[in-house]
């Protein structure tokens, strides 16, 4: 992302939206959802090309994902107003996604605002061929943990919590797409073949799963 970019991104994010921490006061501030997930449709937002090829990957190695549309955060202005008509619609979504640090700071503070609520949220760097995942779920999302640590190369060995920093290597990004894309968090899929591992380029990235 370049450095104007993401001036913009952060000022838009400062004026006059209120912000949302990637932590349990965020997850837990969400606003209930009656219906089930598992029939509302599924978009995918992404930032970067690398990152994109990577993430949508593991999406739609997933059944639940075969279906699901594609928004990119590099249009600016145009995505904003995209993101804000479907956080505000009437039919509901999932929405998934893996963007830069300061484009996930505005999703998270649009979707907060809108009253969606959040189950998944990470944040995600990538360095010196390691990667390092701060993560905070929701009880409900709890078994997306155990799913992409089970498929992310080198991880480490999740533990109970809902709030946990995990260590791994650079080819995680379609291992956390494959276990966001399902409406049942955790489930196995028996005729599905795991994700194919990529890797990322080195930098800081947030992930998230809303519901609207």
């Amino acid at each position: 992302m370049t450095i104007e970019r993401r001036s913009v991104l952060k000022g838009v994010a400062l004026g006059g939206l209120a912000g949302l921490t990637l932590g349990r006061a965020g997850l837990a501030s969400a606003g209930p959802v009656a219906s089930d997930p598992a029939g509302k449709p599924l978009l995918m937002l992404v930032s970067g090309a690398e990152a994109e090829a990577a993430f949508a990957a593991g999406v739609r190695a997933n059944p639940a994902g075969q279906d699901a549309t594609l928004l990119r955060t590099d249009s600016d202005m145009e995505f904003l107003s995209e993101l804000q008509q479907r956080l505000h619609g009437a039919r509901g979504e999932r929405i998934i996604g893996l963007v830069d640090d300061a484009s996930g700071t505005l999703i998270l503070s649009l979707a907060r605002s809108a009253g969606a609520r959040l189950h998944w949220s990470g944040q995600h760097v990538t360095e010196h061929g390691q990667s390092r995942h701060r993560l905070s779920v929701t009880s409900e999302a709890g078994a997306c943990i155990g799913q992409f640590a089970s498929l992310s190369d080198g991880c480490d060995r999740p533990s109970a919590l809902t709030e946990q920093t995990l260590a791994a290597g650079t080819q995680w990004a379609p291992a956390l797409a494959f276990a966001l894309a399902s409406p049942e968090p955790g489930r196995r899929y028996l005729r599905a073949a795991p994700p194919a591992r990529a890797a990322i380029p080195n930098g800081h990235y947030v992930s998230f799963s809303i519901e609207t």
